[in-house]
């Protein structure tokens, strides 16, 4: 009787007897195995529970009628970094709203919100969508996180990338509005005439530039983009690049020099993918270098990689826009890009394809000095084998 009342049900009174004392015993005997058996389909329902609630991608944490919490999972541990169990859920997710959604609940009105919350060991905060239900009987409440911070990001993203494309395509539109206004109004001077085209003229090349940016940048950006990798003669592609941007470099006087090209070995990459890469890092670096300035393309080998350098002397990027630079629509100096000509997307789709070629690129920029660094696995290391399976 004693390990029945310490809700222990293994031991037995075992008596083979017959009479009245035994038949208690034997009785007591069937209340332990029914007790036992009724235990441990309660254990098996608790694991079963436990199971679900831990596969879940959502966060599950149930509070009693006082505002305990008497069940979580490992999602919601995770997103608070700690076990909740025992303590109130003000002391797991300190928010108001929160709070206030759990009372109205507990009196049995079902409460849908979004929260932020704070990261835990150094992360970024996360936004929630929660749903708080009451249970049966006013016995607690349950309240189902959603994680939507990748979908708050995307939406901030999608928002900034319309009005930024919003504003790039109505500067050249309406210069070629005013222009094209005045000219249909007649113009008497014929020079004046001819300026006016040459403006409308560069306007319209500014926006075929941006809508082709705009339509690589969705290209590269989606999954269905497929490269025929494959091994590339750097040198030999970097050599070609030059030589296609040589008039550019000319027109602002500049002194373009190049090492390492002969002795580079071929690279795993799709060969457009690199040949836009490496016209995107030289055309800004031309863009940007001062008149008279000069402009180092060099290759380095090792074991596994090659490293392609893209530097120009000029007045840099100053450190708090370094992070930055591969946005979308992104410039440090707006003003002094739109005036050389640039879309503010260049660097975005040389991140793009270099993230699609399994490659990595960096930016420094100090004493004087902006180089940009491109890592591609050479076509004989063990890395591009595993790259060419993947692919």
């Amino acid at each position: 009787m004693e390990e029945l009342t310490a809700r222990s049900y293994r031991g037995r009174a075992r008596i083979h007897r017959l009479g009245p004392i035994p038949d208690l015993g034997r009785a007591i005997d069937a209340l332990a195995e029914r007790l036992s058996a009724s235990e441990e389909k309660k254990h098996r329902r608790e694991d079963r529970l436990r199971t679900i609630l831990d596969a879940m991608a959502e966060a599950v944490m149930v509070t009693d009628s006082d505002g305990y919490i008497t069940l979580t999972n490992e999602v919601l541990s995770e997103l608070v970094g700690f076990s909740a169990e025992g303590k109130t859920a003000t002391e797991a997710i300190r928010n108001p709203d929160l709070r206030q959604a759990i009372e109205d609940a507990q009196l049995g009105l079902p409460q849908r919100l979004e929260i932020s919350i704070d990261g835990v060991s150094g992360t970024d905060g996360r936004v929630l969508r929660a749903s708080v239900s009451p249970l049966r009987n006013q016995q607690g409440v349950v309240t189902v996180f959603h994680d939507v911070t990748a979908e708050r990001v995307a939406e901030r993203v999608r928002r900034d990338f319309v009005a930024n494309a919003g504003h790039e395509l109505r500067t050249p539109l309406t210069a070629i509005r005013g222009f094209a206004e005045t000219l249909r109004d007649g113009v008497d001077d014929p020079d004046s005439a001819k300026e006016f085209l040459d403006v409308i003229l560069r306007h319209t090349k500014r926006l075929q530039a941006l809508v082709d940016d705009l339509a690589d940048l969705s290209r590269f950006e989606g999954a269905g983009l497929e490269l025929e990798i494959g091994p590339v003669s750097a040198g030999a592609l970097i050599d070609e690049v030059l030589r296609g941007l040589e008039a550019q470099s000319k027109a602002k006087h500049l002194k373009v020099t190049s090492s390492g090209l002969a002795d580079a070995p071929p690279v795993m990459t799709d060969e457009r993918a690199l040949e836009q890469v490496l016209v995107n890092l030289v055309d800004n670096a031309i863009k940007y270098t001062p008149e008279g300035g000069e402009i180092r393309i060099g290759a380095v080998s090792t074991n596994d990689e090659l490293s392609i350098e893209v530097s120009n002397s000029g007045p840099g990027i100053p450190p708090k826009h370094l992070g930055r630079v591969f946005e979308r629509f992104y410039r440090v100096d707006a003003g002094r890009s739109r005036e050389l000509g640039g879309t503010g997307l260049g660097l975005s789709i040389v991140k793009h394809l270099v993230a699609k070629m399994g490659g990595e690129i960096k930016v420094d920029s100090s004493r004087g000095w902006t180089s940009f660094t491109l890592r591609l696995p050479r076509a004989d290391s063990p890395r591009s084998d595993t790259r060419v399976s993947r692919n």
